[in-house]
């Protein structure tokens, strides 16, 4: 689920572990990890939890508190992207983006390839709900519905369910498409900075398709296995490993199963999180990589944040 896919610590080891959605991308997706900033995104209400700002390299935001409301306000990652803002007074939380598309006439009398100007919105409110955390997000065709919270079942004590529907919207050539996952999961802790997760979930996915003619692939009905854990190799550097596997019911074809890895630095007040993009040939020659004669990257992607 893209949504499960789609979202800071205390002291020390705290400090770099609840960091970012690129260490929860390494873990499994960000509505497993609760206490990370990245679950803003589907549980706007959790921007009431952190003073913190960031940046991926390609937008960079910042959340703070003032006088008892919190504030967040973000570049944007569209050049047309004229606010994107957060706010929150303890228990609730909201977001609001507003994207202005100009008019554009490069076109001639004898074309047609002048653009309308277009304003676009998207919001975001979270609240508790029910003993948990519920989000509700709207991004122009796409529609999302988040629910957490504590739930007793077998293995596990969390319980994730998530709901996402993109709109159809002919004009643009977009066609409709219906996810729905449940996950019921449980995140450990151990001695010396170690978290685990073990999660399996059941993910419902309906296409569609655009056409008066068209044949609307499969639905998938996959059970997704998640484990994942980080631990602290010194009192700087964390190592993350995430396992993925999904087997479709509906009949669509299978993959293997994904490994992924990150690593976290932390630097006092500031803190670095990286997906390592190359894992399989480090772990096979670490020496190489230690002294800088690599050719394939260390990182896919980076974030570095400031927590206070």
């Amino acid at each position: 689920m893209k949504n499960v896919k789609n979202l800071l610590m205390f002291v020390l080891i705290s400090t770099f572990v609840f960091a970012s959605g690129t260490r929860t991308d390494a873990l499994g997706g960000a509505g497993f990890w609760a206490d990370d900033y990245a679950n803003i995104g589907a549980f706007p209400a959790s921007v009431n939890d952190h003073n913190v700002a960031w940046t991926d390299g390609s937008n960079f935001t910042s959340i703070f508190d003032k006088d008892g409301t919190t504030w967040g306000f973000a570049g944007g990652t569209d050049a047309n992207d004229v606010v994107n803002m957060y706010w929150g007074n303890g228990s609730m939380g909201a977001s609001f983006g507003l994207n202005m598309v100009p008019t554009d006439d490069m076109g001639t009398e004898d074309t047609a390839d002048d653009t309308d100007a277009e304003t676009n919105f998207a919001i975001g409110f979270g609240m508790p709900l029910a003993g948990g955390d519920f989000g509700f997000t709207y991004n122009g065709d796409d529609v999302g519905v988040n629910h957490r919270r504590a739930q007793d079942v077998w293995l596990w004590d969390q319980m994730l369910v998530n709901l996402d529907m993109t709109l159809e919207d002919k004009d643009n050539n977009v066609a409709s498409d219906m996810n729905f996952g449940v996950h019921c999961y449980s995140n450990s802790s151990y001695d010396s900075g170690t978290s685990g997760l073990f999660g399996l979930g059941f993910e419902y996915g309906a296409p569609g398709c655009l056409g008066d003619n068209c044949e609307a692939p499969d639905a998938t009905m996959n059970l997704v296995w998640n484990f994942a854990v980080e631990s602290a190799m010194t009192d700087w550097a964390t190592l993350r490993v995430g396992y993925n596997k999904a087997y479709d019911f509906g009949g669509g074809d299978n993959e293997d199963g994904a490994v992924s890895m990150g690593l976290g630095f932390n630097y006092g007040s500031f803190t670095l999180d990286m997906v390592l993009n190359s894992y399989d040939n480090m772990l096979k020659d670490p020496v190489k990589y230690i002294a800088g004669r690599n050719d394939a990257a260390l990182g896919s992607a980076w974030t570095i944040s400031y927590n206070w």
